[in-house]
């Protein structure tokens, strides 16, 4: 049986054969190219010069309408709560589609939540 000493031995001279391999292949790949590029008058400048992408023409992948090609985006404002159930704790801000909770009420002062008054220091700053 192998010891670890020989095994890693026959590992570094497999490692220095597949390198020399490699060197040999891409020395013969290299040749090739060059004759090519000789053959056919390129340069490594030519060969760059391709690399960039064209600029695509028409609309862009995924946008319904020409018309608007940029949406704008909205920023949801967080709103505070105005309204709350004195029973479950549930707020609502009084605005979109209001909860079960209140819809049906007629007089929704009494769930109106109570502000700190606006003297002394406010939240909001005057200008």
């Amino acid at each position: 049986m192998a010891t670890l000493t020989q095994i890693e031995q026959r590992i570094a001279n497999l490692q220095k054969k597949a390198d020399e391999l490699r060197r040999k292949k891409s020395a013969s790949v290299i040749s090739s190219i060059k004759r090519m590029m000789a053959e056919h008058g390129l340069t490594v400048s030519d060969l760059e010069a391709d690399t960039e992408t064209p600029r695509r023409r028409g609309r862009p992948v995924g946008s319904k309408s020409g018309v608007r090609a940029v949406a704008k985006k909205t920023i949801a404002v967080k709103v505070p709560p105005k309204y709350r159930d004195p029973v479950s704790g549930a707020t609502w801000s009084g605005r979109a589609r209001p909860p079960a909770w209140i819809k049906d009420v007629k007089d929704r002062s009494k769930f109106l939540i109570e502000r700190p008054s606006d003297s002394g220091a406010s939240g909001k700053s005057r200008r």
